[in-house]
């Protein structure tokens, strides 16, 4: 069984605004450059009808937990597949997405949706984790969790600042 969680943040600019950065591969690029990636590549590819794909691969190392270390390298890398759908009538902007981090039996998978609000934009990110490693499954889901929530959270703060720069 996966483990859930669900954050939300607000941009002060509109969703079409918010979306162009957050697709933008040189944006990404310094994005995860900024937070300590290393051999960031970032392509996206418009689908005709308003939506896009956006495929995002990064190593990065996290300082893992003492019973983790033992199953698992601290260094990894990740492929996020972001797929976008055009904007809705009222303007939401939805994806759904999937992170393959190579090497670890594990599945990351969700929605991101941006939503008008208030002149601004709401920001809602959903994740299913789960890890498939026998007895300390659980407990890398729940650290799987911390991390990610710890790095949307960071990723936020830098595109907020540079929206706002």
């Amino acid at each position: 069984m996966a483990t859930t969680f669900k954050l939300t943040h607000h941009y002060d600019q509109d969703v079409e605004t918010v979306f162009a950065l957050i697709t933008d591969p040189d944006f990404i690029r310094r994005k995860y450059e900024a937070l300590g990636g290393r051999d960031i590549d970032a392509d996206r590819e418009d689908t005709g009808d308003g939506g896009c794909k956006v495929v995002t691969k990064r190593t990065m190392t996290i300082d893992l937990p003492g019973f983790a270390a033992k199953v698992m390298s601290p260094t990894n890398t990740a492929v996020q597949t972001e797929v976008w759908q055009p904007a809705g009538s009222d303007g939401t902007r939805r994806c759904t997405y999937h992170v393959d981090f190579q090497g670890v039996p594990s599945k990351v998978g969700g929605t991101l949706t941006l939503s008008p609000d208030g002149g601004g934009t709401k920001q809602t990110v959903e994740a299913d984790v789960k890890v498939s490693i026998p007895l300390i499954g659980g407990k890398l889901e729940k650290f799987g969790i911390e991390t990610g929530t710890q790095d949307i959270n960071e990723q936020v703060d830098f595109t907020i600042a540079d929206l706002d720069g």
